[in-house]
C-alpha cells in the first residue's frame, strides 16, 4: 500500500522561481515591528530544519536497506523505526515554531505581516517552495522504502506502519500555519515599501497544491 503518492506537478511546484519583487522609494513603515515579529523566517527556519532532519533519517533509511538486503533483523527494524519517528518528531517541531510564533503574535496573522518589505516575503517564497519540494520528496523515499519492507515479518510491518501513519498525521499541522501566512500576505495590502508585483506567480494557489499532496497520504 501506497502512504506516500504526490502527484507529479509538484516538481514544478518545488522548483518555482523567486518572483519579480519591485521595491518603492518610500521609506519602510514599522520596520522595528517587522523586524522584531517575523513570522516569515520563522517559517523558514522551521522548514529548513526540518528538512534537514528529515534529509538526514530518509539517507540513513535507504543505507540501512541498502546493507540489509533481504536481512531485515530487528537490528534493521529498530534502525527504521527510530528514523521514521525522527521524521515525525522533527515535522512536530517545526509545526510548533510556527504556531508558537502565531501565538505570541496574538494569534493575528493579518496585523504581524502588515509592513513586511522585500525580505520578509522572498523568505516566504523560499519557505514555501521548500516546503513543497520537501513534501514531494518525504512521499517518494518514503514510497520506495514501504517498497523493500516485504521481508519484514507481519508485527514488525504493524510497527513501522504505526511510525508512517504518525509522518502522515504530523504534515498537516505544519503545512496549515505556513499556508496562513502566505495567504496573510498575499491579502493584505503591504506598508509603502513594497510592491507585491510577482507574489502570486511564485506560490499560484499554493494551499491547493498542498491539499492535493496531502489528498494523496
Amino acid at each position: 500500500m501506497k502512504f506516500f503518492h504526490f502527484l507529479t506537478f509538484a516538481v514544478a511546484a518545488s522548483a518555482t522561481p523567486v518572483p519579480g519583487l519591485e521595491l518603492s522609494t518610500e521609506k519602510p513603515k514599522d520596520l522595528a515591528t517587522r523586524q522584531a515579529n517575523n513570522l516569515a523566517q520563522v517559517a523558514l527556519n522551521a522548514v529548513t530544519t526540518a528538512s534537514n532532519t528529515i534529509d538526514t533519517s530518509l539517507d540513513t533509511i535507504a543505507s540501512t536497506l541498502a546493507a540489509a538486503g533481504d536481512n531485515i533483523n530487528v537490528d534493521v527494524q529498530a534502525v527504521l523505526e527510530a528514523n521514521l519517528n525522527a521524521i515525525s518528531a522533527a515535522l512536530g517541531q517545526g509545526a510548533g515554531a510556527v504556531t508558537g510564533a502565531i501565538a505570541a503574535a496574538g494569534g493575528n496573522i493579518a496585523n504581524a505581516v502588515t509592513g513586511y518589505g522585500l525580505v520578509q516575503v522572498l523568505q516566504l517564497v523560499t519557505a514555501s517552495n521548500r516546503l513543497v519540494a520537501l513534501l514531494k520528496q518525504l512521499g517518494v523515499r518514503l514510497d520506495a522504502t514501504i517498497d523493500n519492507l516485504d521481508a519484514v515479518a507481519p508485527a514488525a510491518l504493524e510497527a513501522l506502519n504505526d511510525e508512517l501513519a504518525l509522518i502522515r498525521d504530523a504534515v498537516d499541522p505544519f503545512v496549515t500555519p505556513v499556508g496562513e501566512i502566505i495567504n496573510a500576505v498575499r491579502r493584505i495590502t503591504l506598508t509603502g515599501s513594497l510592491l507585491l508585483t510577482g507574489f502570486d506567480r511564485a506560490v499560484p494557489g499554493l494551499l491547493g497544491i498542498l491539499d492535493d499532496l496531502l489528498g494523496g497520504l
